[in-house]
């Protein structure tokens, strides 16, 4: 089977900066921009000029700096929206502007208070408007998991006429199963054989990247996520789980990426520190218990040969072997204790180690985390302890 390579909406700079909490200066917005597209992503969701005359100029700016990537601008399906996202985009070395609208019968009655009819005559009049300015035309369907499943093939249709590029399917809420997605995708597909779809998830049910490679698995050509899992509530699906799922089980999935994964983690502290939002310490790829055990069966298994309990390397996301954390707890084993000492300088000989290994159960007792005096001075104490005159400190 031929690999796909799956291209990447990467909307960290406007979806991600609608995290409650989230502020970017335009010069901020152009950092994270020039990282993303250093690493390869194919589009970049710059903002919403029509907004505030701020997001205008720091869309903008990326427009005029950034030349690797396409620069994209979001707007709402009005006339003026459109053309002020095309007057913040044109300078770009790749333009591209995507209008959406809400579709769902919520939406469409609480939001808009629109019909059917009116709905999709606006997003039929938004890619043509669009398609004026450039070819480079994407369409956003908001809410599109809770939309009737006809008016979503007949939005699709009028769009499809007017010449639009890429059709985003959009699981607004993170309302969707994966089974569902994946089907929605398909059956998109099946009615419009030439369509290109992009899958926008968001996690509210913690399901976002599994929708996402799911809509990509039923064919979807391109997926919208942000570093780090930013975006509005629960936030999107996180750039750096759908990259390594892609780029880690490539052969099943006969999908790859074109972005440089060892700039994954730089990136990521680049955001969090732009952002101020840190990831959980438990977050997959980049949080930074990733490459850390605690398990005394699991700490034995990585210190014997690493792929025992890691699936990926750090190397492979931008971090170095000396990365990899062994943490010593109430479960770790004498293995990870030695590791440890190994790293401090110490090297204890087997009636020494077993000393350490019960004086630092004992002080677990007591305090939650061990640090760097403690582990001296157990290392330290088990050697005088024992009449050992043997110290090695290497």
């Amino acid at each position: 089977m031929e690999t796909r390579i799956i291209k990447f909406y990467e909307t960290t700079l406007r979806d991600g900066e609608q995290t409650p909490g989230v502020n970017y200066f335009p010069e901020e917005k152009l950092q994270i921009a020039q990282a993303l597209a250093d690493m390869g992503f194919d589009t970049l969701d710059c903002g919403f000029p029509i907004s505030s005359p701020g997001e205008f100029e720091a869309v903008r700016l990326i427009a005029s700096k950034v030349e690797k990537a396409e620069i994209c601008a979001i707007a709402r399906a009005h006339p003026a929206d459109i053309e002020r996202a095309w007057e913040a985009v044109k300078i770009a070395a790749h333009p591209a502007i995507q209008p959406f609208i809400s579709i769902s019968p919520l939406h469409r009655r609480v939001k808009l208070g629109k019909s059917r009819d009116e709905v999709r005559e606006l997003a039929k009049a938004a890619v043509a408007q669009g398609r004026s300015y450039t070819d480079n035309v994407d369409f956003a369907l908001e809410d599109t998991t809770r939309t009737e499943h006809d008016f979503i093939l007949e939005v699709c249709e009028v769009i499809i006429k007017e010449g639009v590029r890429f059709v985003t399917l959009c699981d607004t809420v993170g309302f969707a199963l994966p089974w569902e997605f994946g089907q929605l995708v398909a059956d998109v597909r099946r009615e419009f054989p030439s369509v290109r779809i992009s899958a926008h998830c968001h996690d509210d049910l913690g399901l976002a990247v599994a929708n996402a490679m799911e809509g990509l698995r039923n064919g979807a050509e391109r997926v919208d996520t942000c570093i780090n899992g930013l975006g509005e509530r629960a936030g999107n699906a996180a750039t750096e789980d759908v990259v390594m799922a892609i780029r880690t089980r490539s052969t099943d999935l006969a999908m790859d990426v074109r972005v440089d994964t060892t700039k994954l983690i730089s990136t990521s502290r680049l955001v969090a520190r732009l952002s101020g939002m840190e990831p959980q310490w438990t977050k997959s790829i980049v949080g930074r218990n990733a490459f850390a055990h605690g398990g005394g069966i699991h700490q034995d298994g990585v210190l014997k040969d690493a792929r025992t309990y890691e699936i990926m390397t750090p190397e492979s996301i931008g971090l170095t072997a000396a990365d990899r954390r062994m943490h010593m707890g109430k479960l770790s084993g004498r293995a990870a204790l030695a590791a440890q000492m190994r790293e401090l300088g110490y090297e204890l000989e087997k009636e020494q180690l077993n000393s350490a290994f019960d004086m630092a159960k004992l002080l677990l007792g007591k305090k939650k985390v061990l640090e760097e005096m403690d582990m001296r001075y157990i290392a330290e104490t088990a050697m005088n302890n024992t009449g050992s005159s043997s110290f090695s400190c290497i």
